[in-house]
């Protein structure tokens, strides 16, 4: 049996985003395919100095392997060092410890018959492996990695543009993230687009299911909610979460309440700042991902102000749940192919007004939403695994038991 390793650099405690795509990616593929799938995940943690320039948190618990909605995962801990920080900040050049054991790693993935890696560090591990031993790899693009890493690190636009081209084909979760890849980085590539999905729980649920959920968090019958959900980090955009609030507070005439999930180096101060405009805000931080298909149904509108996305998770899975999403619309973002162009404000100055219209437009029913067709986990495991059983000369029309 041919097999294949799915590869990505995540964060155990944070489930959400790309981690939660990679395990509904893995899980359907498997449901479809007659190959052995193993999933390694890389985490790096610092430590000392490090930890404090960084101000990451203490990791102490570094397990071998860990179970996650019955995907096995292989778990591969790097300790970050000072000397790549000054190598990387200070010199500008590439992280020379960290190349050296994701050689290592490279090693550890040498009876596979082609590689799967999700973003950056994980496709370096990958073309390495392939330079050794000669089987594909293939690498999924999920936002961060294309447009905004490039863009501002030199080592990481460098390092970007070699992957590119050497991948045997790159996989874009949007057309937007593929054309922008091409526009600002490298056309010389193979590529094909991949979309994300919704996994099963995220559906709408019964109203009465709905109405207890909804007395659990605080909210009355006849409150109208507007949320967002995501990382409290400058791309998200989410320091205009309480002017815009404010103004859908202004331009709504009924009861409102306003949710805002997540966590991040923002979180205080939004939390502030929707305090000092007396804006009625639930902020729980980050809240399991195993709840989160109950939160969305506790939500009429949710709002991404992102800056960029490459296609946003959360709004899929919003979407699944019958709800209406307004978000936002440039170059990069794949956010229009999920929620149609008139549901996609411009970052201009007149962005918070527009968006606020939408928003208390969608609040009175005014839109109606469906996610789009093309975007399910099972659509893409079939193509994924039609492009890789072509390679690997599988018969790709059944799974072998």
């Amino acid at each position: 049996m041919k097999r294949i390793a799915i590869i990505f650099e995540g964060r155990l405690h944070d489930r959400m985003g790309v981690f939660n795509a990679v395990m509904q990616r893995a899980k359907h593929l498997r449901d479809i395919a007659p190959i052995a799938i193993d999933i390694h995940m890389i985490e790096g943690y610092d430590r000392g100095l490090n930890r404090l320039l960084h101000g990451t948190r203490l990791i102490t618990n570094r397990p071998d392997h860990v179970n996650i909605d019955g995907n096995d995962i292989v778990m591969h801990w790097f300790c970050h060092s000072l000397a790549d920080t000054v190598r990387h900040k200070l010199l500008h050049r590439s992280a020379r410890n960290y190349r050296k054991w994701l050689s290592h790693l490279a090693d550890e993935l040498s009876h596979y018959d082609l590689i799967s890696a999700h973003d950056r560090i994980a496709a370096t591990a990958a073309a390495m492996a392939t330079a050794r031993y000669g089987m594909p790899h293939y690498i999924s693009w999920h936002g961060e990695n294309i447009h905004t890493e490039p863009a501002n690190d030199t080592v990481y636009r460098c390092a970007t543009i070699e992957q590119l081209r050497g991948a045997t084909c790159n996989f874009f979760v949007s057309r937007a993230l593929e054309r922008y890849a091409r526009a600002t980085l490298t056309n010389d590539m193979t590529s094909e687009i991949l979309y994300n999905g919704a996994s099963d729980e995220f559906r709408r649920l019964d109203d009465n299911t709905r109405c207890k959920l909804r007395h659990e968090r605080g909210i009355d019958d006849c409150d109208r909610v507007v949320g967002f959900v995501g990382r409290m980090e400058p791309v998200k955009n989410v320091t205009l979460l309480p002017q815009l609030y404010s103004r859908i507070t202004q331009l709504y005439d009924g009861r409102l309440k306003f949710v805002a999930l997540g966590d991040g180096r923002l979180f205080n101060k939004v939390r502030q700042s929707m305090n000092k405009l007396g804006i009625d805000c639930l902020m729980p931080g980050a809240v399991p991902y195993n709840t989160m298909h109950e939160w969305m149904n506790c939500i009429d509108v949710l709002v991404l102000p992102s800056s960029k996305e490459g296609l946003p998770l959360v709004a899929l899975e919003a979407l699944a749940c019958g709800i209406n999403v307004v978000g936002t619309d440039n170059q990069c973002m794949g956010t229009v192919e999920a929620i149609g162009k008139d549901n996609a404000i411009v970052l201009n100055p007149h962005f918070i007004d527009n968006m606020a219209q939408r928003t208390v437009q969608m609040l009175q029913g005014g839109v109606i939403q469906a996610l789009p067709p093309d975007m399910n986990w099972k659509a893409t495991a079939r193509r994924e695994f039609a492009i890789y059983s072509a390679k690997l000369h599988i018969n790709a029309s059944h799974k072998n038991n």
